[in-house]
Parts: C-alpha cells; sequence; structure tokens
C-alpha cells in the first residue's frame, strides 16, 4: 500500500488583497519596504509582490507600534527586539507632535509645505490611523478656532480645503493602478464645500478597493434620480448636517426608487436615525473612522462586492 503524503500549499496574496485586508494603502506598504525594510514579500520573475500570512501578520504589528505612537522609523528596531518594551500613557504623545506640525504648516499658510507633509504621512502612515490619532482630533481643534477667530480664518480654511481636494485627486490616481472589488456612487448632500470627514470617508473607500464616482456638493437631491435611470450603481449618501424638511421627502423618495443599493454615511444618520430606519435603508453615523470601521458599512460593501 503506497503512503499518502498530504502536500499543503501556502495561500499568496497580491498587494491589493493585502491592503483591503490590512486597511493598509499599497502605496504605503512599498514606502516600508523601500525606505524601512519592513514587509519584504517574495516576488514573481515578473517582479510582482506575493504576500504570504507571515507579512501580513507582521504589518499587524506594525499598526500595533504606530498606534502606540511610536514613529515609523522605529518600528523596524522594535520589531527585531526580543525585549518586551513598556509604554507609558505619554505615547499619544507623537501623534499630537504630528498634530502640532500640520497646524504650524496650515498657519503659514504655506500650500506647497502643507501638501508635501500631508503627503508623506498618508504614504508612510496606515490612513485609518491617521484619521482616529491625527485628522479628526486635528479638524476639530480648527473648528473650534474659526468659530471663535473673528476674521482671518478663511484663508487657512480655504488652504485647508484644496489640500484635501488634491489628496483625494491623488488617492484616486492611486488607486486606479489597483483592481477594484466593489463600484459605487458617493454623494455629498447639499452645495456647501464638503467638510473634511467626508473626504477622509472618501480616501478610506479608495484605499479598500473601491471605485468611486464622487458628486462632491449637490444642491437638490431630486437630480440624483437621472443617475437612477443611467447608472444603477450603488449609492452612499454622506452629510454631516441636519437635513430640511423638503431634503428629506426628497430624499426618501430617492431611495424608495433607487435601482441599486443604498446606504446613508455621516452626522446625518445619527441626526436622521429615526426616519432613516423607517425607510429600511443601510446607514451609520459618526466620524469617517467610525463609520468606516462598523460592520453595518463592511457588510454592505461585501454585499455589492465585485
Amino acid at each position: 500500500m503506497k503512503s499518502e503524503h498530504k502536500m499543503e500549499f501556502e495561500e499568496i496574496f497580491n498587494i491589493g488583497d493585502v491592503s483591503r485586508k490590512t486597511g493598509v494603502a499599497a502605496v504605503t506598504l512599498r514606502a516600508w519596504e523601500r525606505r524601512y525594510g519592513l514587509v519584504k514579500p517574495d516576488r514573481t520573475p515578473k517582479g510582482h509582490r506575493c504576500y504570504k500570512q507571515a507579512n501580513i501578520d507582521e504589518i499587524k504589528q506594525i499598526i500595533l507600534w504606530l498606534n502606540r505612537g511610536v514613529a515609523i522609523s522605529k518600528v523596524p528596531a522594535l520589531l527585531a527586539s526580543t525585549e518586551v518594551i513598556a509604554f507609558e500613557a505619554g505615547s499619544d504623545n507623537h501623534w499630537h507632535k504630528t498634530q502640532q506640525e500640520i497646524l504650524a504648516t496650515l498657519l503659514k499658510l504655506n500650500l506647497r509645505s502643507l501638501n508635501q507633509l500631508i503627503d508623506r504621512l498618508n504614504k508612510s502612515t496606515p490612513f485609518i490611523s491617521l484619521c482616529e490619532k491625527v485628522y479628526q482630533p486635528l479638524n476639530d481643534s480648527l473648528k473650534v478656532r474659526w468659530q471663535t477667530e473673528g476674521h482671518g480664518y478663511e484663508l487657512e480654511l480655504q488652504l485647508w480645503q484644496q489640500c484635501w481636494q488634491r489628496q483625494i485627486t491623488l488617492m484616486t490616481l492611486r488607486a486606479e493602478k489597483q483592481k477594484f472589488h466593489a463600484h459605487c456612487t458617493l454623494v455629498n448632500l447639499g452645495s456647501e464645500v464638503p467638510s473634511l470627514n467626508y473626504w477622509l470617508f472618501h480616501g478610506l473607500l479608495l484605499q479598500a478597493g473601491v471605485r468611486i464616482d464622487a458628486i462632491n456638493n449637490i444642491k437638490d437631491i431630486r437630480c440624483l434620480n437621472r443617475l437612477n435611470k443611467t447608472d444603477g450603481f450603488p449609492i452612499i449618501l454622506f452629510a454631516d448636517r441636519r437635513l430640511d424638511i423638503t431634503e428629506t421627502k426628497q430624499l426618501s423618495k430617492l431611495i424608495t426608487s433607487w435601482l441599486g443599493g443604498s446606504f446613508c454615511a455621516g452626522w446625518v444618520a445619527d441626526i436622521h436615525s429615526e426616519q432613516l430606519t423607517e425607510l429600511a435603508i443601510n446607514f451609520q453615523g459618526g466620524s469617517a473612522s467610525q463609520c468606516w470601521q462598523s460592520s453595518k458599512l463592511q457588510y454592505w460593501l461585501e454585499s455589492i462586492g465585485q
């Protein structure tokens, strides 16, 4: 009787798969490998990266160190060390320093330097960590500053908005090089300039491999019915404000007639939770990071996946 040998094959992941599994953008994974010697996957003869589970586990360890406030440049030595390193409560100081660096650059009204700084951060650090630890807290501080400033804050606000419009453009261009696993329309409800929460949410979707057809502001919700007849893609309706009675009625008609799946996100979902529950629409409120990490949104994205 011949002995049977069971061959085990280790699962291999491409960089797009790893990005979706870990929440770390492909551009960030490449930067970690090139600059810091972190996460070195095998390569095919044509040079394509082939990640294994051990690489994914390493990425998760890196994220843990970053979320403790450790600079990415110090992570390689920590991963190589066998010593148990204790961290004090003040480890968030790294994130605070990053916030202060961005604020100082913004107050100088130097758009080029601000763009370069945000570029560097977005390439070297997981975007979800930056949203939670840097961008959202800083934006809350900026809103307080702009509300208390009598005059002169308009330039800061405009530069902040221009910086994030550029970041989303860059993220979109990078995402086009990766394989998309879902496709939807993202709409910012209202005619005003989108909030940072919207831009961050947009960025998180892009980095997760979701192709976005974006409508960054719309005054009349009824206009979206034209997309319903010609597009058919799932739609995410985003807002960070209360809708008036007219908008609420228009939204209700749109949701009940929409051909694709629909999801409502942003603080509007908290404000109008009762109405949205009655409409039987999927929704999740809170900040960009809270919404992104919710099981509701992740399940909905899986359901519309290609």
